[in-house]
């Protein structure tokens, strides 16, 4: 295992862009919305533009130390810690006092890198319909969409011992992230 990938990918995840850019309005993102530092308040907090940047920094922190530790022959565990460390950056990012995001576009960037464009295609489809059609709570949306996207991680033959555990471990951070936006009814009211 290259600890280089895991330490890189960590140092990567750790950045806080969202925070920033809603920073540089002169607002705190921990007053926006659930006060979580993630792309949603920073779309609240510092406009469209600013969150969309927010989102695609946030997933290309992941994306490309994985893709990066891929190219370079990354197998087994190794390959694992490379897609789990920048999760687990942007999730106890010290720029932020060990309060990190919940690391859902970090974890579409690691997801890309592993399984290709169609992961991330079957994922963000996954969570329009069981967020935006079914109107399941967050929690219970991101967990309800990781099987498709376990489907389509599973298309990479060559790698699904790595990839069944890259899985377990960011569904399981997404899971614990997401923790009070699980709810009883499931579904949101009308």
């Amino acid at each position: 295992m290259k600890v280089g990938w895991v330490l890189g990918g960590y140092g990567l995840g750790m950045l806080p862009f969202a925070a920033w850019a809603v920073r540089l309005r002169g607002a705190d993102i921990r007053r926006i919305g659930d006060g979580n530092p993630g792309a949603a308040n920073a779309w609240k907090g510092a406009g469209k533009a600013a969150g969309a940047a927010a989102a695609a920094a946030d997933w290309a922190k992941a994306a490309l130390p994985v893709a990066a530790a891929l190219r370079r022959g990354a197998r087994g565990p190794g390959l694992v810690a490379a897609a789990a460390a920048p999760v687990l950056g942007h999730r106890t990012s010290p720029l932020l006092g060990g309060r990190g995001g919940k690391g859902l576009a970090p974890t579409f960037g690691a997801w890309t890198a592993l399984g290709g464009p169609w992961s991330a295609v079957a994922f963000g489809g996954a969570l329009v319909v069981t967020y935006g059609l079914l109107r399941l709570r967050e929690g219970w949306a991101v967990v309800a969409g990781a099987p498709a996207l376990l489907a389509a991680l599973w298309t990479r033959p060559q790698r699904r011992a790595e990839v069944a555990a890259a899985w377990v471990l960011t569904c399981a951070s997404l899971a614990w992230a997401y923790r009070r936006q699980f709810g009883w009814p499931p579904f949101r009211g009308r």
